[in-house]
């Protein structure tokens, strides 16, 4: 099912933030679509299932409160910083020509067109993600994080995504420190888990791509765990296909205290004009974060990847969580990902065009053997 998105891409990012999201149709009873559902729990709490949201679409409290109401169960509030930072220009949001052959990373960064409209059939839509992890005054964000914990639901839980900022002539310990002290931050204002974005492709600063660096990855991963204690921390990854690589950043981020693992990201992209110019204003833009259906076979060979690695470094899944994220448009797709033996799913683009999506993966998870569920 495909209808308008809960966030108006014909508006600003400010706009819908103020606004909040666009939705008229009925909620479900959520005790009835969680009836006869598998037994689930994530680090230690029972939840009603493993689908939830990452961090992009739910900008606010507004946002978390009507997806918990839809039935999502972790819901993660959009990246926030120590400092308020200001949001790429408009627009933000662009429907794109694509295919998954596209948009497996392969060297150079794909060439796209963007599309009139965001028309597509779900199954097939894909867009620009390009708003640079902005961020709104530190007392702001927590008041509102506050908000957005007193409105999930009994089974839900609320992740709140942090990111540092780079500095100029700043240090990598400096930059650890600021991550913590946002994860912090979070975790005072009601975060149940806080997820530090280490991929973001949307920014020219460093912070985008940490998670290419065992180095980083371990030292911002301990500096966060010393000041969140024993809140679970999930590190939010990009892309990897170098099996070494990926080795070292999972060894790295087990030793530094990550409780869990993310991926992927979006993927980066050139988008254009269908007459050749750069479709996203501003400096830097030409490149923008792609998300939707075309990266799924790259989040599902991400996670492949990531669970091969656990095993092979002999990692329990109680030690490390592995949650499959990335072109989740169906209640299928979502399965799919539990049927590779990840330990949580989540989507975005899929579930701001159809917020029943969880509504519709409940009824296809409850027929599910127990083989198939997350642990």
């Amino acid at each position: 099912m495909k209808t308008n998105s809960t966030y108006n891409i014909g508006l600003s990012y400010d706009e819908n933030y103020e606004r909040g999201p666009e939705f008229s149709g009925t909620l479900p009873e959520l005790a009835e679509i969680n009836r006869g559902l598998p037994a689930y729990s994530f680090f230690g709490k029972k939840l009603n299932s493993p689908l939830g949201v990452p961090a992009g679409p739910l900008l606010n409290s507004a946002y978390i409160k009507l997806y918990a109401d839809l039935g999502f169960d972790v819901l993660t509030y959009k990246t926030v910083r120590t400092l308020r930072i200001p949001v790429h220009p408009f627009p933000n949001v662009l429907a794109v020509a694509t295919s998954p052959e596209q948009m497996m990373p392969r060297g150079a960064k794909p060439e796209l067109i963007c599309l009139p409209d965001d028309s597509s059939p779900l199954e097939q839509l894909s867009i620009t993600n390009s708003f640079g992890m902005p961020s709104r005054d530190p007392q702001t964000w927590q008041e509102d994080v506050a908000k957005a914990r007193a409105a999930i639901h009994e089974g839900q839980m609320l992740v709140v995504s942090v990111v540092g900022t780079v500095k100029a002539g700043g240090t990598l310990q400096e930059l650890a420190e600021d991550f913590a002290l946002a994860g912090e931050w979070a975790k005072q204002a009601g975060a149940e888990a806080v997820e530090a974005n280490f991929s973001c492709p949307n920014v020219q600063s460093g912070e985008g791509s940490l998670y290419q660096s065992p180095e980083a990855v371990g030292i911002i991963a301990a500096a966060m765990r010393k000041r969140l204690g024993s809140t679970p921390l999930i590190l939010k990854m990009g892309f990897l296909d170098d099996d070494n690589l990926t080795h070292e950043v999972v060894s790295a981020a087990v030793r530094g205290g990550a409780n869990a693992l993310a991926a992927i990201n979006t993927i980066p992209a050139n988008v254009r004009t269908p007459e050749g110019v750069q479709a996203l204003p501003g400096n830097g833009r030409l490149s923008s974060g792609i998300c939707g259906a075309a990266i799924k076979p790259a989040g599902q060979a991400m996670v492949k990847r990531l669970l091969e690695t656990r095993r092979a470094l002999g990692i329990s899944s109680s030690d490390l969580t592995i949650i499959g994220v990335g072109g989740v448009m169906t209640a299928p797709d979502a399965l799919e990902y539990l049927e590779f033996g990840v330990d949580g799913v989540q989507s975005g683009t899929g579930a701001m065009w159809n917020p029943y999506l969880a509504q519709e993966f409940k009824q296809l998870y409850a027929k599910v053997d127990s083989t198939v569920s997350a642990r």
